[in-house]
């Protein structure tokens, strides 16, 4: 195999094939092929690399350690981040490189036949489609900023919903990848509005609405993240699979 070259975006539907085979997070690349969301696209000509806007990466095709070790050079000379999700197989072809951290992310999904249940604001809270005028107002690392390049493209393309009070956003759940027939939530609270079921209340809002809009709603998290595999078990979403994470140290 050779070196890694940048796909053109013309090129990209032409891969929604390989995207579609990936196991865990396939909204990512998907939403790529499909032109709902951006990022980069690397190949040998066998071997993939899908590189999504918020650093989410995956590789698909055919591909041996002479792929790895290119996947390996951007990861740590890029200055963009790259978190490789990865199976086993996957995993073990980076088995000899330094310098790189090696986590688990656990996957979920929810059931098609199964209504979401809502949950009731507490006095003095309002639910809103997350809008223009508030998407500026959101602070944390969970936003529609990390993974969608404009706002623009969000509200377009995805949907959201936010909890408020007396108009300062609280709690807020959105689709951070759209692709297929899935939707990934993505979900965040301000931290002196924690505790009080707002972030629950958001993300059964936006699960709704994806299933509405004839998608499935899925979540992921980090393994050590008890708090949101916890709200997304207790929103009735199911435990799927899990994958390894690379990104260097």
């Amino acid at each position: 195999m050779g070196e890694l070259r940048k796909a053109d975006i013309s090129e990209y539907p032409d891969l929604t094939p390989l995207a579609e085979a990936v196991p865990l997070g396939r909204q990512y690349p998907l939403s790529m092929t499909e032109g709902n969301q951006t990022g980069d696209i690397f190949t040998d000509g066998r071997g993939v690399l899908f590189w999504h806007y918020c650093g989410f990466a995956f590789m698909a095709g055919e591909y041996d350690s002479a792929f790895a070790e290119e996947v390996c050079r951007l990861m740590k000379t890029d200055n963009r981040r790259l978190l490789l999700f990865a199976d086993e197989e996957q995993a073990a072809l980076f088995g000899g490189y330094e310098g790189l951290v090696t986590e688990r992310r656990l996957f979920f999904e929810y059931p098609l036949d199964k209504p979401v249940p809502q949950y009731p604001l507490p006095e003095g809270f309002e639910m809103s489609l997350l809008m223009p005028r508030l998407i500026p107002q959101l602070t944390g690392r969970i936003v529609p900023a990390f993974s969608w390049e404009e706002d623009r493209q969000f509200l377009d393309k995805g949907v959201g919903f936010c909890v408020t009070y007396g108009g300062r956003p609280c709690a807020w759940a959105f689709t951070a990848a759209v692709g297929g027939h899935e939707a990934y939530i993505g979900v965040e609270c301000a931290e002196d509005f924690r505790r009080k079921g707002l972030a629950a209340a958001a993300a059964a809002m936006t699960a709704a609405c994806v299933k509405e809009h004839g998608r499935k709603p899925v979540w992921a998290c980090h393994e050590g993240n008890k708090a949101s595999a916890g709200l997304a078990e207790k929103l009735g979403f199911v435990k799927t699979g899990e994958c390894f994470v690379l990104h260097k140290a």
